[in-house]
């Protein structure tokens, strides 16, 4: 059996879709005929951890952790903060900001590049040399972000000659929250200068998004399609019981990008206008809620008929879904929008419950709800179309209280392991 090198980032404890990706490619790989071996970090800096996610890791796969050297307790320290998490994607950086806050985010943009951890490169490098020597695999795989992993790809594949696919679960300089970060034109050319070495020098490439496949097709010489997913294992068993008020259910961490100031407006306007509506209407929010978010509820008028859960355990998360009548799918809300593919849209679709999405019209997920029979995505701004998606589905409730199944079975498309047999296809093309 050949033997595949990953280097990533994020791994249990971590949660969210760049900790299931690759721990679930660990997880089918030696189906189709791969091992793989990991390094990863210790005690690295999450937005938030699940410890269940471990029971997915086999047995007998070796993973390899590494210490790491990172500025998020210093980061945290100027912001007012305890601790060394940070916010999914530099939650933080978007609204009013401090003078500690400003200079840390300053700090943030212009010394650490590609990106803060660029620490973990000093001990990763050297583990994976190590265990090249023994192991001797047949490919490298690098995933990002942080993409700053990229880096040591590179160097790996540069000196022992062992081919090397770099896979971008998000964009690299065109990030979203790069817009708002405060960065000199001399850090945004060598972020663009790494990024382009790496698009260009690595074996194969493997992006999460048809609109990342486009952006860098020029740039790599293969370019390989493998969106997230879901696995049927977490889904097979599970028939939660439905929660008794029309649910509009949000899983995930909900950023300040995400504040849908529309669909806040028109459950406002519902409630004033239907009093059953408004007595049996339920927005439940699990996991981290940006400030911006919260406030956006607030002002609005409609915190009491939201519930705000804290994070919980993936198979709970699931079961939420899935005991939802509806679920909220909020495309961030940023120029390069277009291409993102959130992770838990997936699972949203294997669930089969109506999906209210609210982002690009013409983007990367609305073309997947439409080939999987779902409801459109409506724009952003579109108040009206938001509130009759909820009249319809919540007279839907009213005849019919049992959770609704919407779309078809092109889903099934998206399982993790119809994934991980598209990736040791590209594996077994490149270490010919």
């Amino acid at each position: 059996m050949k033997k595949a090198l990953i280097l990533t980032y994020y791994w249990p404890p971590g949660s969210g879709p760049g900790v299931q990706r690759w721990l679930k490619f660990c997880k089918y790989l030696p189906d189709e005929g791969w091992e793989p071996i990991v390094v990863t970090v210790r005690n690295g800096s999450y937005p938030s951890q699940d410890e269940s996610l471990s029971g997915d890791i086999p047995p007998d796969l070796m993973v390899h952790k590494t210490a790491t050297l990172e500025p998020f307790a210093i980061y945290n320290a100027l912001r007012g903060k305890k601790g060394k998490s940070i916010e999914v994607g530099m939650g933080n950086i978007k609204g009013k900001q401090g003078f500690f806050a400003r200079f840390s985010n300053y700090v943030r943009a212009n010394l650490f590049v590609p990106d803060a951890r660029v620490g973990w490169n000093i001990y990763s490098l050297p583990e994976a040399l190590r265990i090249i020597k023994v192991e001797k695999p047949a490919v490298i795989i690098t995933t990002g972000p942080p993409h700053s992993t990229h880096l040591v790809g590179e160097r790996l594949h540069r000196e022992n000659g062992i081919p090397w696919i770099a896979d971008f679960r998000d964009p690299w300089t065109n990030i979203y929250y790069n817009a708002f970060l405060n960065r000199t034109e001399s850090t945004r050319q060598r972020d663009q200068d790494l990024e382009d070495m790496v698009a260009s020098t690595a074996s194969a490439m493997v992006v999460a998004s048809p609109g990342l496949k486009a952006e860098f097709q020029a740039r790599a010489k293969e370019i390989v399609f493998i969106p997230n997913g879901y696995d049927e294992e977490d889904i097979l068993h599970l028939n939660p019981t439905p929660y008794k008020e029309f649910t509009l259910s949000y899983v995930g961490n909900l950023k300040a990008f995400q504040n849908v100031t529309a669909l806040w407006r028109a459950i406002a306007s519902l409630a004033d206008e239907n009093e059953a509506f408004k007595s049996n209407f339920k927005l439940r929010i699990t996991g981290n809620i940006a400030d911006e978010v919260r406030q956006g509820l607030s002002e609005a008028g409609i915190m009491g008929m939201v519930e705000l859960l804290p994070f919980v355990p993936h198979k709970e998360a699931i079961e939420r879904m899935m005991a939802s009548q509806a679920l909220l799918l909020p495309i961030p809300q940023d120029s390069g929008n277009k291409s993102i593919l959130t992770g838990k849209l997936f699972e949203y679709l294997a669930s089969r419950r109506p999906i209210l999405s609210i982002g690009p019209i013409d983007g990367n997920a609305a073309d997947i709800l439409m080939d999987c029979g779902k409801e459109p995505m409506i724009d952003y701004a579109d108040t009206d179309r938001i509130k009759d998606w909820l009249v319809r589905y919540f007279q839907e409730y009213q005849t019919h209280p049992s959770p609704m199944v919407t779309g078809n079975d092109k889903f099934k498309q998206f399982s993790r392991k119809g994934s991980t047999s598209v990736l040791a296809s590209l594996l077994n093309r490149i270490a010919q």
